[in-house]
């Protein structure tokens, strides 16, 4: 028996040591570069993608698993665009500490690495295939089991991480993001559970949505906590450069050290400092920084801890100075026990109006659900070039850690102004609003001198872009009691010149935010307008600003108007009618012009597109139409002119004249309507009618040259007895042409008496020959005003009818 056992053991050994051997040559002989075909078609079949390795495969597999690639390149699925490429990439692991669920990784380097990863609206991402759902497929994953989701994380070890060239392209339609990451460098020591490993790496953003755009550089020193998820950083200090959401030009850099405990949510820092240099609008900032000793967040024990809080800001908004200085010595809550220390602080704001602002507040108090600062008080001076600002503002305000939010109760705002250029000023408001990283709501009432105002609104500032919705109302506001007097001036800007037509149209700002705002006020002065009972109610939606109601009472009657305007199209459009109003008021309100008078109804329909104001004049395209009464058109007296017409026909010469201010054409009624395409205005249906005159006419009206070419068609309908009556009378009946040439600036009024000489002799002989026809036949001459009989009627009444008596 003895014997047979010993035969056994010696065949087994005999056996163990042949695979041993046969292992040996096997892992010797083997080349993994005769398999690649292999895996290119198993990827081809399995996953529908091209695998392409174009350079050699090292790979051992004891004691540690080991494998080297170059050259590595893989398709999108089902398609030949690029999924992800890898210039040179090594991963080694031990193979014995496998068994007992450790990672244990000699290293992991990887150079030239370049990965798109893609998700659309629906969710669907360009890996749902590799993480094995299938090629084009979409699955919901499975749910956890408790035991899957409370088991020991499996435990790693890594000796080194070496990356070099690693770039992602990312674009995320479900959360809007969309940009490129580079990884130019990361170098760590040991990665492992609970140890302490420095880091040093070069990175940059480069992404359109949201709009961040920089360099991180930087080392510290990371400890991972597997159990709990956490992570510690220690010896920070990290740079950032470039542009981030709301601010460009970011010089930002960190020291300290920071902890984050994922099983709790807790932050905890010591010796935070941050220095800071940006731009955000007008203000520039530079040299600013943030210290905090020590602070602690644990939402788990509703605990809050900040000691020696220091914040000192310091800038420019625009050309002026900005200072704001910020001290909270200590604050230390633990659920309902609070202790702290009352915060203090200044700002500066250097300008015209200096501001000098100091603020303080008293001891804290509530619970970790409220902190509440109560008697926070603010004072505001400022004196200097003739003005002198006094205010001072009170509220309670209480902070909501869990919530990040604030409120602010028992507002109340006093301030007066004076100004040598403008009216005394006294605001006073009282109200409450809140604050928090998703939304924003205000209720607001007071005063500006005796006049009385209410806002109320709301603000969605998670969504994107951030959606506003506003109401206000007013009693009356006088803007012009808050501009300068040359600013309040009861003309047009800039002396009544119209913008130059290179001056830029820029419609960008409307992407800034969403909104939907309705305003009244009893009046309204800004600069030369005057409005009264003004109601308007605008929607602003990506981009698209629509006013569907504009109306008030301006000009002595009545606007009701829409409209809107397209950053995306850079489009403008105006639909208006403005009924029972002054033409004469509303032109010089509007553009400027003194060349009508009448009150009436105006019709616009008009819409353009462009980025400059000469673009929107030359794009100009609509109709427009005037119905007045009672007026005048400015520039040329026709009446008078054409009383001149004995001494103009004997010349047969045409006459022009320039535009003058002082004279007029009266009218009993206007008419006219305008078809305007590509910045040019024409009319061919003008309708003027005065007690001696009836005017027509045909042309057009350049709007974007500021020209004119029209021909107004006079025609006399009826004379006087008194002076100039002999001369109308010989243009009785005839249609005398004026034309309107030159810029709006300077009109050359031509008339035509060449076209006409012909007409008015024969007039002059008609005249002549029922004259003398009258004294012949004994008839009565005509009574003022009333047309003479024709010869032939004369003779028909008087010889012929007495021939058959």
């Amino acid at each position: 028996m003895n014997v047979w056992i010993k035969r056994i053991v010696i065949a087994l050994a005999v056996l163990l040591l042949l695979a041993v051997a046969a292992a040996a040559w096997l892992i010797a002989s083997f080349d993994p570069n005769r398999y690649k075909g292999v895996a290119v078609e198993w990827m081809k079949t399995n996953r529908n993608r091209t695998l392409a390795i174009n350079g050699p495969i090292e790979l051992s597999v004891f004691p540690r698993v080991a494998v080297k690639l170059s050259q590595v390149s893989l398709s999108e699925a089902g398609r030949s665009e690029q999924f992800a490429a890898i210039d040179k990439a090594a991963l080694a692991v031990d193979v014995l500490p496998l068994l007992s669920g450790r990672v244990v990784v000699g290293r992991v380097e990887a150079s030239g690495v370049r990965v798109q990863l893609l998700r659309d609206a629906q969710g669907k991402r360009n890996t749902d295939d590799l993480a094995g759902a299938g090629a084009g497929a979409t699955k919901e994953a499975a749910p956890t089991t408790p035991a899957e989701t409370t088991s020991r994380p499996l435990a790693f070890d890594i000796a080194r991480i070496e990356l070099s060239d690693v770039r992602a392209r990312i674009k995320d339609d479900t959360t809007k993001l969309d940009g490129e990451l580079l990884l130019a460098t990361l170098a760590t020591g040991r990665i492992a559970d609970g140890v302490a490993a420095p880091v040093e790496l070069s990175a940059s953003a480069d992404f359109r949505q949201p709009v961040l755009k920089g360099t991180l550089a930087g080392k510290t020193t990371l400890t991972p906590e597997l159990a709990s998820g956490s992570v510690k950083l220690a010896d920070m200090n990290l740079a950032w450069k470039g542009d981030v959401p709301g601010a460009s030009g970011v010089d930002a850099q960190l020291r300290g050290a920071l902890a984050y405990d994922g099983a709790k949510g807790s932050v905890e820092a010591h010796k935070l400092d941050l220095t800071l240099g940006a731009r955000a609008g007008a203000i520039q900032i530079a040299g600013s920084t943030l210290a905090i000793a020590a602070f602690a967040y644990d939402p788990a024990k509703q605990a809050l801890r900040v000691e020696a809080l220091q914040l000192r800001i310091k800038g420019q908004r625009g050309k002026d100075a900005l200072a704001l200085d910020l001290d909270w010595p200590q604050l230390d809550v633990a659920g309902t026990k609070l202790a702290g220390s009352p915060l203090q602080g200044k700002l500066a704001l250097g300008g015209e109006l200096p501001i000098d602002a100091s603020f303080k507040s008293g001891a804290p108090t509530g619970s970790f659900e409220a902190i509440a600062l109560p008697g926070f008080e603010a004072t505001l001076k400022s004196s200097g070039s003739g003005r002198a600002l006094d205010g001072t503002l009170h509220a309670n305000i209480a902070l909501q850690p869990a919530r990040s939010a604030v409120d602010l109760a028992a507002l109340v705002l006093e301030a007066k102004l004076q100004d040598k250029q403008l009216k005394p000023l006294a605001l006073a408001v009282r109200g409450s609003a809140h604050a928090s990283p998703e939304a924003a709501k205000w209720s607001l009432a007071g005063s500006l001198n005796a006049n009385s105002f209410a806002l109320d609104g709301s603000a969605n500032l998670s969504a994107q872009p951030v959606f506003v919705k506003a109401n206000g109302k007013f009693d009356s506001l006088d803007l012009n009691t808050l501009l300068p007097e040359a600013a309040s001036a009861g003309t047009a800007p800039e002396g009544g010149k119209p913008a130059p037509a290179d001056a830029p149209v820029d419609l960008s700002a409307l992407r800034a935010l969403d909104a939907e705002i309705a305003l009244r006020a009893g009046s309204l002065a800004f600069r030369q307008y005057r409005i009264a009972d003004a109601r308007i109610e605008a929607r602003l939606d990506k981009g698209m600003l629509k006013v569907p109601v504009l109306q008030a009472k301006a000009w002595g009657g009545a606007l009701d108007a829409n409209a809107l305007a397209d950053a995306r199209a850079s489009r403008v459009a105006v639909k208006a009618v403005a009924t029972g109003v002054n033409v004469n008021a509303l032109l010089k309100d509007v553009a400027a012009k003194d060349i009508l008078e009448g009150t009436g109804r105006v019709n616009l329909d008009v819409d353009t597109i462009g980025h400059s104001v000469g673009e929107l004049r030359s794009h100009l395209r609509g109709s427009a139409a005037l119905n007045l009464r009672d007026g005048a058109i400015k520039g040329i007296n026709l009446a008078k002119t054409l009383r001149q017409a004995k001494a103009a026909l004997s010349l047969k010469q045409d006459a022009v004249e320039q535009a003058k201010q002082t004279e007029k054409t009266d009218f009993s009624e206007l008419n006219a309507s305008f078809q305007i395409a590509d910045g040019v205005a024409r009319n061919n249906d003008l309708d003027v009618k005065s007690p001696f005159l009836r005017l027509g006419g045909d042309g057009a009206i350049d709007i974007g040259k500021g020209r004119i070419d029209y021909t107004a068609r006079a025609t006399v309908t009826g004379t006087t007895t008194g002076q100039g009556g002999a001369e109308l009378a010989a243009l009785k009946g005839l249609t005398v042409p004026v034309r309107l040439t030159g810029p709006f600036e300077a009109i050359d009024w031509k008339v035509q008496w060449s076209a006409v000489a012909a007409g008015a002799l024969q007039n002059k002989v008609e005249d002549k020959l029922k004259e003398k026809l009258g004294d012949k036949l004994g008839l009565e001459p005509a009574e003022p005003g009333a047309s003479a009989p024709k010869p032939k009627e004369v003779l028909k009444e008087k010889l012929l009818k007495g021939l058959f008596k």
